[in-house]
């Protein structure tokens, strides 16, 4: 990102680069595997990952993000292959603790994970924004990619879900935060409502608008469209920036939704409480006003001419992302798509 001038945020002087800007909107695991592809992808542009903050929240006094973290261990090369979060080789003797003393840790956190969320909530402590402290952490593990939290304000995400009873009063409707939701009650409530509690106040921090605005090519990484990107467009500016961008070609969405499934998450069982149907035309009609161009992979071409018929123009490819060859080709794809 090119600029000369401290940022209002507070991350500090932003030295210009004669490299152009690859800008991903970004949550979780897919997000993730997509940056690691593009890391790899041998391209001489700056990648800068603005990345969802609506699951952040406090456990045991600990500041915890989850997107922030899980694409910092990929690109670290710290993550547990086996889930796609967390960090590989971890050790638990603290949950052991916690449970020995009676208490319930749902929220499973490794000693190691511990480590960073104790280091982040102490930088904040001491006065330090979300977007300082995540640029520390990145100098420190050495990471190529910028990582940017959507917003330094407060945003939480709310699922209002329906609670079967276990008497005979009925179902209950209960808000859980986001990673209740999902941890403790492993997504299988169905869900009535999502909302973004504090999003009317926040704003988007100037280096995300530097971003939007400088990047070559904004892509919208293959997340959940609700609960991962929902919140960065919904910040104040963002969807009006996108807006403007794919009105000149230069957005592109890649669907997590692969015939008819979601790769990961629970977006299929969302969609279909939400929309009553869940396939990559749906996540299309989602971004319609943010996108100018949509990936679908090979296995979804029926549906092509109906996303093109929404006015976007509808791309094929292997998008399910197995290895880091198959990363690098879909990264390398959806930043050339003229």
């Amino acid at each position: 990102m090119e600029a000369s001038t401290p940022s209002s945020s507070g991350a500090g002087e932003i030295t210009g680069r004669p490299k152009s800007v690859i800008a991903v909107l970004a949550g979780g695991v897919g997000a993730a595997k997509f940056l690691r592809g593009l890391t790899n992808a041998g391209l001489d542009e700056e990648i800068v990952a603005i990345v969802n903050t609506g699951d952040d929240w406090t456990q045991y006094g600990l500041k915890i993000c989850p997107d922030l973290d899980t694409i910092t261990y990929t690109l670290a090369d710290l993550v547990n292959p086996k889930t796609g979060w967390g960090v590989r080789d971890e050790t638990y003797r603290s949950r052991e603790t916690l449970l020995s003393l009676g208490d319930d840790p749902w929220f499973t956190l490794g000693d190691r994970d511990i480590g960073l969320h104790m280091y982040r909530t102490k930088l904040l402590a001491e006065g330090a924004n979300l977007t300082q402290v995540t640029a520390k952490i990145s100098q420190k593990l050495d990471l190529s990619v910028t990582l940017l939290p959507m917003t330094n304000d407060e945003v939480g995400t709310k699922v209002l879900v329906q609670i079967p009873s276990t008497d005979n009063e009925g179902d209950q409707l209960v808000e859980l935060d986001f990673q209740e939701y999902f941890v403790r009650y492993s997504h299988q409530p169905r869900v009535i409502r999502v909302r973004y509690q504090g999003i009317e106040v926040a704003r988007p921090t100037m280096e995300v608008e530097q971003a939007l605005l400088n990047a070559r090519r904004i892509v919208i990484a293959p997340s959940n469209p609700i609960l991962s990107i929902g919140p960065i467009l919904a910040l104040g500016g963002v969807g009006d920036q996108l807006r403007q961008r794919a009105a000149n070609g230069d957005v592109v969405a890649i669907s997590p939704i692969i015939a008819g499934e979601a790769v990961k998450g629970p977006l299929a069982q969302i969609l279909d409480s939400l929309m009553t149907q869940h396939d990559a035309r749906i996540v299309a009609e989602l971004y319609r006003e943010v996108t100018s161009q949509f990936v679908v992979d090979t296995a979804d071409v029926a549906l092509v001419d109906s996303i093109n018929d929404m006015g976007l123009t509808a791309l094929t490819t292997q998008t399910l992302m197995t290895d880091l060859d198959s990363a690098v080709k879909l990264a390398r794809f959806a930043v050339t798509i003229p």
